[in-house]
């Protein structure tokens, strides 16, 4: 995978949040709510069509609508229309992507999640998902995720497949005072996999000086051991 590329998923400059929602408790509500109160320096364009603003913050009809460079998109839409918001995206000229939304592989339907990755790489982007939380990065005081706050902050960066443990662990890194500098939700791993973070968090990102892992599972074995193997920084894994 192309660690630029995922440069600009984990650290977009700009973010479009695709399904977002003026309705508190909606996860396209909280994550443009998330934006806000985590301090995000880049722009961020809500895009829902049937509103003009969410939370003070003009929106768009659709991605094609935004006047600027948009370099990731959060995604939060029902399944079906995932892959119509990819194509869009792509025209668009987004390189990263972060699908929130779920309802593919974890429920049987690999058939939708193999299509959006097709489209997604035909355009030059990456995936981050589907069936995730978000990510959030101190760094960048960037919290584009449905979890509550930026963790306390820290140098190890945690890479995991459970969304529920990078809930928990979002409040108890202020409970226990143990900080992260990145959380990162993984869920599906239908592009993006546990070795290409690895291999982005060893070399491209100066904030993180441990990656722990939790793992449910592989796709890729011997990438992975690669991965791992070259890293000079320490890694920290448990698998469930």
């Amino acid at each position: 995978m192309d660690q630029d590329l995922i440069t600009k998923l984990l650290r977009p400059k700009s973010l479009a949040i695709i399904g977002a929602s003026a309705t508190p408790g909606k996860i396209g509500y909280t994550v443009v709510y998330n934006l806000i109160n985590s301090g995000y320096k880049g722009k961020f364009y809500p895009i829902n069509p049937q509103v003009s603003e969410i939370l003070g913050v003009k929106a768009y009809p659709s991605i094609s609508d935004v006047p600027d460079e948009v370099e990731g998109a959060v995604i939060c839409v029902p399944a079906k229309y995932v892959p119509e918001v990819t194509e869009e995206c792509g025209k668009k000229g987004v390189k990263g992507l972060i699908i929130i939304t779920s309802g593919f592989s974890e429920v049987g339907d690999k058939a939708t999640e193999d299509k959006i990755v097709e489209i997604a790489h035909h355009y030059g982007m990456c995936i981050l998902g589907p069936n995730i939380v978000g990510t959030l990065s101190n760094a960048d005081k960037m919290n584009a995720s449905f979890a509550p706050l930026l963790p306390l902050e820290g140098r190890a960066s945690l890479v995991t497949q459970s969304g529920a443990l990078l809930i928990a662990l979002d409040a108890a890194s202020y409970i226990r005072r143990v900080g992260f500098e990145k959380l990162i939700s993984i869920g599906n791993m239908a592009d993006v996999d546990f070795a290409d973070l690895i291999e982005w968090l060893d070399q491209k990102d100066d904030n993180t000086d441990c990656i722990s892992l939790h793992i449910e599972g592989l796709k890729n074995g011997r990438h992975f051991i690669q991965a791992a193997r070259s890293a000079k920084k320490p890694i920290i894994a448990l698998k469930a």
